[in-house]
């Protein structure tokens, strides 16, 4: 088995004991580097035969995708493809995969770097590079999955790039960087890292106008793309250059590489500036090693809960999340729990169970410590956690109240990152409440944000303006702000980039009425460690789209794992309502009464609100939408019409028209199913309406539903 050797990061190539051996067409090639993407997780047939033929799949798709998979197991080991319920799995040592082995390098790069040791992050992250031969599954771009995975680990390519530059920047190896720097800021004009290293690679080389004109191209760029001024950090190498800041001078430029010896005071920059999540997290770690091995206790502490990030459960993985809790807890032990430490370490413990069980009175219960006790810092970290575990539609009115204390605590916690979160808590609070303000409140945050930048808030208001451009029926420009949205995300290290833009793809094709093309995404992403695992959104969606697609035993497969014996026992996390919609959705269409009925109960209550995921990164429209749907769905003629006419008028309050068309279509459906004294003229009325609000849309139209 160790004889087996993948590489993706080029032309794929597959090697036995070092000799290159030919698996056949392109369709085993395809299989095969579907199964090593994959890394090691079962793949079912279904999703298999997706990823050969997609939507188009021949009659016994599945048994000739059997016949392949036996051709594989004759070509390399038959030890390596396994066969798991409900597939295949490819059984390989990491190291079998240059992709694996890339990614590992440029994080040990990383953090060599991070630690203080350029010279061996330039020799790793160099190393890494070295890897690659051509773009990563280059030669499967009709294959979504793959293409996926393609663009990801080109993102992390070109993180790897920039870490290299800054080693060889901290190292004195300045030779040859201008041409590559001017190279990459010509393809990325919007990196203002790329742009610093160009900076400090034109000063040391005696250029120091030419040092100059490159920040002035840059600040046109930001200017003329995005209506922002630099950064801090680009500003910062700016005013060095016409200070002759000697320090630009020196092997280790601390203005690009930004990787200080007091690991917790940049970590602490990083995140509570910065809102860098990645690379707080790396500096944190450092701190967190060091302290323990010393016994800095208050050290110890400060590293714990900057490991924690802003975010509840930023760490996903089982090992991780239990990693971070322990750590809490033995820092916990080691300072005074009436002191400042003590509350924020109690808020974050609190925090981290409150939201793994979709609970919060732990949380609330610290929140009322520490607004008893007056410590600013403590309180305005123990309200933003709290508001976290609020995301559910029972709780509105507590999440404002929370927000608006938020905002008013940060005036005396002395700390920009709490007025950033309390800003953006109520942003996000007024979409999901469908408020008609809420659009007032994203430009706030952006005014904030524009003063100066915070990645993890950026990440949020980025997404919020995706969400926009989908209710204005701009599907080009949401589609294109998705991207860019994923890589603010990847960038800023929020776990959640991937599954945020599969959610923002979800809310495109939906309203496009081409859900069905994303069956292989969602078959994967439903399984992603990077998800909540209090997120039941991807079954809802693999579900409308697998039933969309005529495809009802995987859409009833995944209805079935989603609702369980009760969907009422969903937990009431940020997407239940979407979780709920999707459901109402997939009994339509595969004329489930039973389950139709139950979810018109559970979501009765909330028809005055939009269906949204998580902060608000997606809308769905008014609830009133899957009410009427399921209403429908039961025969309750009577009452689809009402919920269906409240759905037009609310999604015309939320200026989401493609939800407006869709409410129009089932509308007209209730009425000629109703068949009353001039329902007939009123759904036609209905359907022209919303074949001419169609037409205004942007990037491929509406279908029919």
């Amino acid at each position: 088995m160790s004889g087996v050797e993948l590489g993706v990061l080029g032309p794929f190539e597959v090697r036995i004991a070092g000799e290159p051996r030919d698996v056949g067409g392109p369709r085993l090639r395809a299989l095969l580097a579907v199964l090593a993407a994959e890394a090691g997780r079962v793949v079912s047939v279904p999703a298999l035969a997706r990823a050969l033929w997609g939507e188009r799949a021949p009659a016994h798709a599945d048994r000739t995708v059997r016949t392949y998979l036996s051709r594989l197991r004759g070509t390399i080991d038959s030890g390596v493809l396994l066969t798991r319920s409900p597939g295949y799995v490819l059984h390989l040592p990491p190291e079998a995969l240059d992709a694996t082995r890339f990614e590992q390098r440029a994080a040990e790069g990383r953090r060599a770097l991070a630690a203080g040791e350029p010279a061996a992050a330039r020799a790793q992250l160099t190393d890494a590079l070295t890897l690659w031969r051509g773009g990563a599954y280059e030669e499967f771009a009709g294959v979504e999955t793959l293409a996926a995975e393609g663009m990801r680990l080109d993102r992390l390519r070109h993180n790897a790039v920039q870490d290299r530059i800054d080693a060889d920047l901290a190292t004195g190896e300045d030779t040859g960087l201008i041409a590559e720097l001017e190279a990459l800021t010509a393809e990325f004009p919007g990196h203002e890292r790329l742009w610093a290293q160009l900076m400090t690679a034109l000063y040391r080389a005696g250029r120091q106008g030419d040092a100059l004109e490159a920040f002035r191209r840059a600040r046109h760029g930001l200017i003329t793309a995005s209506g922002v001024e630099p950064s801090p950090v680009l500003a910062e190498v700016h005013r060095r250059v016409l200070a002759h800041d000697p320090a630009l001078l020196a092997a280790r430029a601390e203005a690009v590489v930004t990787v200080p010896d007091d690991a917790l005071a940049a970590g602490e920059h990083a995140l509570l500036e910065d809102g860098d999540l990645r690379t707080g997290r790396e500096h944190f770690e450092t701190a967190y090693v060091r302290a323990e091995r010393t016994g800095d206790a208050d050290t110890l502490a400060r590293a714990a809960l900057g490991l924690g990030g802003v975010w509840v459960h930023e760490h996903r993985t089982c090992a991780a999340s239990a990693s971070l809790l322990t750590r809490v807890r033995y820092a916990l032990e080691r300072v005074d729990p009436a002191s400042s430490l003590g509350h924020r370490l109690q808020a974050r413990l609190a925090a981290e169970l409150d939201y793994a069980a979709g609970t919060h009175e732990r949380i609330l219960a610290v929140a009322g410590r520490t607004r008893a006790a007056g410590d600013p810092v403590a309180h305005a970290e123990a309200l933003s956690l709290a508001h976290h575990c609020l995301l559910g539609p029972d709780h509105t009115r507590l999440r404002h109240a929370l927000a608006t204390e938020l905002v008013a605590v940060s005036g005396h916690s002395g700390r920009r990152t709490d007025l950033v979160m309390g800003v953006l808590w109520d942003a996000v609070d007024s979409f999901l409440a469908a408020d008609p303000h809420a659009e007032r409140r994203l430009g706030e945050l952006d005014d904030l944000l524009a003063e100066r930048k915070h990645l993890a808030a950026g990440f949020v208001a980025d997404a919020l303006h995706v969400m926009l451009h989908i209710r204005a029926g701009r599907f080009r420009e949401a589609e294109a702000g998705a991207q860019a949205c994923a890589e603010v995300g990847q960038a800023a290290g929020d776990f959640d980039a991937l599954g945020w833009y599969g959610a923002q793809l979800v809310a495109i094709r939906w309203f496009q009425g081409r859900l069905g093309e994303l069956v292989p995404v969602l078959d994967g992403l439903m399984h992603s460690p990077t998800l909540s695992p209090i997120d039941n959104s991807y079954y809802a969606a693999l579900a409308v789209a697998a039933a969309s697609a005529g495809d009802r035993r995987t859409a009833a497969g995944a209805l079935a794992r989603l609702c369980g014996d009760d969907p009422g026992a969903l937990p009431r996390s940020s997407t239940y309502l979407i979780s709920l919609c999707g459901a109402a959705e997939t009994a339509y269409l595969l004329d489930d009464h039973a389950t139709a009925a139950r979810i018109h109960e559970l979501l009765l209550p909330f028809g005055h609100l939009p269906a949204m995921a998580s902060l608000g990164i997606a809308c769905f429209g008014s609830v009133h939408h899957p009410l009427g749907t399921t209403a429908l769905t039961t025969g309750d003629a009577d009452r689809a019409v009402t919920h269906l006419r409240a759905a037009v008028r609310h999604n015309l309050a939320l200026a989401h028209w493609p939800a407006v068309v869709f409410s129009r279509r089932r509308h007209a459906e209730a009425l000629i199913r109703r068949n009353g004294p001039g329902d007939t003229a009123a759904a036609e009325r209905e359907l022209a309406a919303a074949d001419e609000e169609a037409r205004t849309f942007t990037g491929p139209p509406v279908t029919a539903r």
